[in-house]
C-alpha cells in the first residue's frame, strides 16, 4: 500500500496503466481531480483494472493532499475481467453507530450494516472513529488477513491489547479456515481514527512487473503489448463525476 502525501497543490503524477489487479484509493485529506471527476476527503475510488485500464489523466491535487492506495490481487478467474470503476462517496456510505464509536462501511460489513460495493475478492474496509476510552469490535471471517492503520490518536488492538499510535500499523493473521473471529479496539484518552482493511487470502502464484500483476511472464507480455497498441480504456471515461 502506498501512502502519498503532498505539501503543495498542482499536478500529481502522470497517466499510467494497470492490469490484473484492483486499486483502492482512500482520500485521507484534501482533494484530487482528474479527467474523470473529483475525489474529496473520505471518498474512495475502487478501480478494477482487470484486462487493462489507464487512469490518473491530468491529475491535480490540493495542498496537503494525502491518500492511501492499496493493491489487491484478483483471483485467477477474474484477472482479465472487464475493467470497472466504483466511486464510494463518504456521505453515501452506510454507517454503524454505537456507544462512543462511528464506523463508515466502504466494503464488506460491520455488524448488520452492509456496503453495496462490488468485490471480486471478499474485502472489508471500514473507517472507525472512537471517542476517548471507547471500545469497538469488528467481526471478520477467521480466514482473513488484515491490518489496521491509526490515522489519529491511539488504540489498544487485538487479544493482546497491542498499543498503536498515529501512523502505526498492526497486522492480523488468519486463525482458521472457517468460522468467525473478532478484532477488538479500544481508544486512548484522546480518542482515535482508524482504518481497518481485511480480506480473503488468494494463495496464488503471481508475477508482477511495474503496474501489472499476472499469472505468468507470457501474460505480462500480453498486457504490455495491449497497452502499447492502445487497447486499454481510460478510467476517466468510466468514472461518474
Amino acid at each position: 500500500m502506498a501512502d502519498d502525501h503532498v505539501t503543495g497543490e498542482g499536478q500529481f503524477g502522470e497517466a499510467h496503466p494497470h492490469a490484473g489487479l484492483e486499486t483502492v484509493t482512500f482520500m485521507l485529506d484534501g482533494t484530487m481531480a482528474d479527467a474523470g471527476g473529483r475525489l474529496a476527503q473520505g471518498d474512495v475510488e475502487w478501480m478494477t483494472a482487470g484486462s487493462g485500464i489507464v487512469h490518473s489523466e491530468d491529475t491535480q491535487v490540493s495542498t496537503g493532499m494525502r491518500l492511501f492506495q492499496l493493491w489487491l490481487v484478483l483471483p485467477e478467474r477474474d484477472r482479465n475481467m472487464a475493467p470497472r470503476v466504483q466511486i464510494l462517496r463518504r456521505d453515501e456510505m452506510p454507517v454503524h453507530r454505537g456507544d462512543g464509536f462511528e464506523t463508515t462501511v466502504y466494503s464488506g460489513c460491520s455488524a448488520e450494516i452492509i456496503a453495496s460495493t462490488k468485490n471480486a475478492v471478499p474485502v472489508t474496509l471500514v473507517e472507525i472513529r472512537l471517542e476517548p476510552g471507547a471500545e469497538f469490535e469488528q467481526v471478520l471471517p477467521s480466514s482473513y488477513n488484515g491490518f489496521v492503520v491509526v490515522i489519529a490518536g491511539e488504540i489498544e488492538a487485538g487479544a493482546g491489547a497491542t498499543a498503536l499510535t498515529t501512523d502505526k500499523v498492526g497486522w492480523t493473521n488468519p486463525l482458521a479456515t472457517g468460522g468467525e473471529s473478532a478484532m477488538r479496539l479500544k481508544a486512548g484518552e484522546n480518542g482515535a481514527r482508524v482504518l481497518l482493511y481485511a480480506g480473503q487470502p488468494q494463495n496464488i502464484h503471481v508475477v508482477a512487473q511495474g503496474p501489472f500483476i499476472a499469472g505468468s511472464k507470457e501474460e505480462l507480455a500480453g498486457y504490455y503489448a495491449a497497452y502499447r497498441q492502445g487497447k486499454f480504456p481510460n478510467a476517466g471515461e468510466m468514472r461518474p463525476v
